[in-house]
């Protein structure tokens, strides 16, 4: 029998002084890792809402159909950062980390008119856990000694979109982008043998695996205005990002031999590892003062992978619902800096991609946020978002995973006077 336990010995500080992972999961053992919740800080504070969104100041990797939205002279840029705290339980042990890093990076500006360019960087998933197996076997002990297995890996998947969007039609506009995965996911086995003969302990093997993945794929997008007035608009957003095989290079460093042998084989192969399909439908109303959104996010997950019958682990369609609002009192008021702000708020809901031993895996997450006009005129802002979201429980030891992120975006509006030439040298 073989028991798992969550064995972090160092504490969390000192982890994230000497460790660059973005993630801190017993979940993303497998897979891709943790995917990364899509958009800007201003959208990820109202849930994540966002294929809907549709502003002529701030930008949304989210649809690039949106794109088409951006004015005249203009140079929108997009800077975000984030913080994470993970709290993780299990029937027996708990244990934290902490990360913070850049998080995403986007220009957009306006080819010609009705028709706009987006370039972003940011991360689509994250791969960061350590974990130890003791094996408890009464053959092993008593044959062996005890053996103690150490589960490491980090990495992730960073994608780079450069899209256009054109609004074809009054109110209609559409949008076409090509996104580029790359990056690599590194696991690590390492094993540790007291022997029954003798005091102390020794490491018999340490194997790794790393994951290169470097592709292209597409996304595509549509913004309609349902609904379009000088005081108020109601937008219907799809996009439909392509899946397939990611192809990526796996490279194995195994060791061979029996048990006591410390010869070592490098093995080279290609991953038939299929990222799913996503469809996204959503809706936003907005006026002057208020902004309400719904999203509804599909992956075809289920049959594109094959399970891991041995580990328990099995692919599953994915669902996820966001909804989420914005409040700005008064963005004139000259007096009172506080109405000038935008005051957000959202929640999410969604499955996990994998189902593990037999039990599907869900993640719940309220947010909040506010944004800060940098002038007057509300173009440029500071914005800032917290969330808290609960994944998995603790029954039939499984784990469950409490985290709160913070984020803080810089959103800023490039001026006509940008794009004025100068008349004297």
């Amino acid at each position: 029998m073989k028991v798992v336990v969550l064995a972090l010995a160092l504490p969390a500080g000192a982890w994230a002084q000497s460790s660059s992972i973005n993630a801190f999961s017993p979940y993303t053992c497998y897979g891709l890792g943790d995917m990364s919740t899509p958009g800007t800080a201003y959208l990820r504070s109202m849930g994540g809402i966002g294929v809907a969104f549709r502003n002529q100041v701030m930008i949304n990797y989210m649809n690039p159909a949106s794109y088409s939205a951006v004015q005249p002279k203009s140079f929108l840029f997009n800077f975000g950062m984030e913080g994470q705290n993970f709290y993780l339980k299990t029937g027996e042990s708990k244990n934290s980390y902490n990360t913070f890093n850049v998080r995403d990076v986007g220009i957009a500006f306006p080819i010609a008119r009705r028709l706009g360019f987006g370039l972003s960087v940011t991360p689509l998933s994250n791969v960061g856990y350590r974990m130890e197996e003791t094996v408890t076997d009464p053959d092993i002990l008593a044959t062996v000694g005890q053996v103690k297995y150490k589960y490491s890996g980090e990495g992730g998947l960073t994608q780079f979109k450069a899209g256009v969007g054109m609004e074809i039609a009054k109110g209609l506009s559409v949008g076409a982008e090509m996104i580029y995965y790359l990056g690599s996911i590194d696991r690590y086995i390492d094993q540790y043998i007291t022997p029954i003969t003798s005091s102390g302990s020794y490491s018999n093997m340490n194997a790794s695996t790393k994951e290169s993945v470097s592709r292209i794929f597409g996304n595509f997008g549509i913004q309609y205005d349902v609904l379009a007035t000088e005081k108020r608009m109601l937008t219907l957003g799809v996009t439909y990002q392509l899946g397939g095989e990611l192809r990526s290079d796996i490279t194995k460093y195994v060791p061979s031999g029996d048990m006591y042998a410390d010869t070592v084989s490098l093995v080279t192969s290609k991953s038939d590892f299929t990222l799913p399909s996503n469809l996204t439908v959503g809706l936003f109303y907005q006026t002057a003062k208020i902004g309400v959104g719904f999203d509804y996010s599909y992956q075809n997950w289920a049959g594109k992978n094959k399970a891991d019958e041995v580990n328990g682990v099995k692919f599953v369609d994915t669902h996820s619902i966001k909804v989420g609002g914005q409040y700005t009192p008064d963005w004139g008021d000259i007096r009172h800096f506080y109405r000038r702000l935008t005051y957000r708020a959202g929640f999410r809901y969604s499955t996990y991609y994998m189902q593990l031993k037999g039990q599907n895996i869900s993640d719940k997450a309220v947010t909040v946020g506010v944004g800060i006009p940098i002038n007057m005129k509300r173009l440029s802002n500071i914005n800032v978002g917290a969330e808290y979201g609960v994944r998995g429980n603790t029954r039939r030891g499984m784990i469950r995973e409490n985290y709160f992120k913070f984020s803080i975006g810089l959103s800023l509006f490039g001026e006509d006077f940008w794009f004025v030439k100068p008349k004297y040298d």
